[in-house]
């Protein structure tokens, strides 16, 4: 076994095959990522607010002081008391000092300056006046936020004096806050995330219900009760439920089409064979041309019980099939077998009009038909058709015979019935045309024709 065959082993033993459990493994992937996103994003866009803030503070510090200052002899004097009154605490973690150009040494400190060595090893950061220049320093394992601020004192003579203002403060507070909101952040989020994914496991159960039904009642189906899907499912399993039910609607109509195939052909044959023996025992002389035709009618019913026993019922997908063409072709055979009787046919069907299903099956419902009425008119028939619906047509083939009178009409659609003896025939044209219009779940129905004849209207 090679590494791919090995990685794809591992991962359909890894991957379960249960919908719900797939989602389920989707959502812990790819929800630790988004949450984890978005607290990055929560707690930086707090950070940078806590620096912001702080950066306005001591920029308003550091503008409190240059008010304060007062500019004597070159130096420069601040009051003993400031306005901040943790400018004036030891250890209160803000802390000030005012640099001279040129000199290493602050020229004033705050009284809350304890730490000498920061104040000692100071320098510049930039030589920008009239700027704020903010950032944080590292001393001695402390971090502080320092804002530097550079102006020019002007005296009374004149002269410009340089001086560096610079406020510091601890960051000590600050990752307090952040140490605290990171703490809240991430169990808020923790919380957030486990009750999304026992929500989502909800959603999902609930989501999921139809199928587990549509499996629950095809479990049923099974044991005997009932023999269709009944459940009321959604519209996306709809279709899946009803192809199911044409399946095993179809597969009932199979066993019962084999069944009644057995009885069918045992009852037609019943006829012909009692005519044969009939015509074996008789002392008589045997008519050969009546032996004949007793096994053409044989041949004639099996073939037709074997067909109907394995065809299939409509089927949807099937290849669109033009019925005027296939009429057409029909109509052209008959004329040859029918040469010695002319007969005029008039079509009138949309060349649009098409069947779904297998041609054989309309040539055997149009042969059938337009053979009873090329055999029974008097050389006029009419073929129509139109659609019904977007999945129903009717076709309707008419003749200008002797018709039928309506009390035969239930009698004529029986297998081996005619109503006319003079004619050759096996009486079973009408019964295959029934057996495959019911087949595609169609009807057909026998009327009095607009030429005087018999009128025979096929829905499919």
């Amino acid at each position: 076994m090679n590494n791919t065959n090995i990685i794809d082993h591992v991962i359909q033993r890894l991957v379960p095959k249960s919908i719900q459990g797939r989602l389920l493994i989707a959502s812990l992937m790819s929800l630790p990522i988004f949450c984890g996103f978005l607290g990055l994003s929560l707690d930086r866009a707090f950070t940078n607010s806590l620096r912001t803030g702080e950066q306005a503070q001591l920029t308003l510090q550091a503008y409190a002081l240059i008010a304060a200052a007062e500019l004597e002899g070159g130096q420069l004097w601040l009051p003993e008391q400031l306005t901040e009154t943790r400018l004036n605490q030891p250890s209160s973690g803000l802390f000030a000092a005012i640099y001279a150009k040129g000199k290493q040494h602050s020229v004033w400190r705050s009284n809350s300056a304890l730490n000498d060595q920061l104040l000692t090893h100071w320098t510049s950061r930039g030589e920008q006046y009239g700027e704020a220049l903010f950032g944080t320093i590292n001393q001695a394992n402390n971090t502080f936020f320092f804002l530097q601020y550079n102006v020019f004192w002007e005296d009374s003579s004149g002269t410009q004096h340089p001086f560096q203002f610079v406020i510091f403060e601890s960051t000590q507070y600050i990752e307090e806050q952040i140490a605290a909101y990171r703490k809240n952040l991430w169990s808020w989020l923790s919380a957030i995330a486990l009750a999304i994914t026992l929500l989502q496991l909800l959603i999902m159960r609930w989501g999921l219900r139809p199928i587990r039904e549509v499996s629950n009642d095809l479990k049923k189906i099974q044991s005997g009760r009932p023999s269709i899907l009944e459940g009321s499912y959604p519209t996306e399993l709809s279709e899946l439920t009803d192809s199911i039910n044409t399946l095993i609607s179809n597969e009932a109509e199979q066993r019962n089409r084999y069944k009644n195939t057995l009885s069918d052909l045992a009852h037609s044959l019943k006829t012909p064979l009692s005519i044969m023996q009939g015509s074996l025992q008789s002392t008589e002389k045997i008519d050969q041309q009546e032996l004949e035709q007793q096994i053409y009618r044989i041949d004639q019913i099996i073939s037709h019980q074997l067909k109907r026993s394995v065809n299939a019922p409509s089927n949807p997908f099937s290849e669109a099939i033009p019925i005027e063409e296939s009429c057409e072709s029909v109509v052209s055979a008959l004329k040859k077998v029918y040469r010695e009787k002319p007969v005029e046919v008039k079509i009138s069907i949309p060349p649009k009009l098409k069947f779904r299903g297998d041609k054989g099956d309309l040539l055997e419902i149009v042969g059938n038909l337009l053979d009873n009425a090329f055999k029974y008119g008097r050389g006029n028939v009419q073929v129509s058709g139109k659609p019904l619906s977007s999945n129903k047509i009717m076709i309707t083939i008419s003749d200008n015979g002797p018709g039928v009178d309506s009390e035969q009409y239930t009698q004529l659609l029986k297998r081996g019935e005619r109503a006319d003896t003079s004619q050759p025939g096996q009486g079973i044209g009408l019964s295959v045309v029934a057996d495959i219009v019911s087949s595609y779940r169609g009807s057909i129905a026998l009327a009095r024709s607009p030429l005087g004849g018999l009128a025979v209207i096929v829905q499919i």
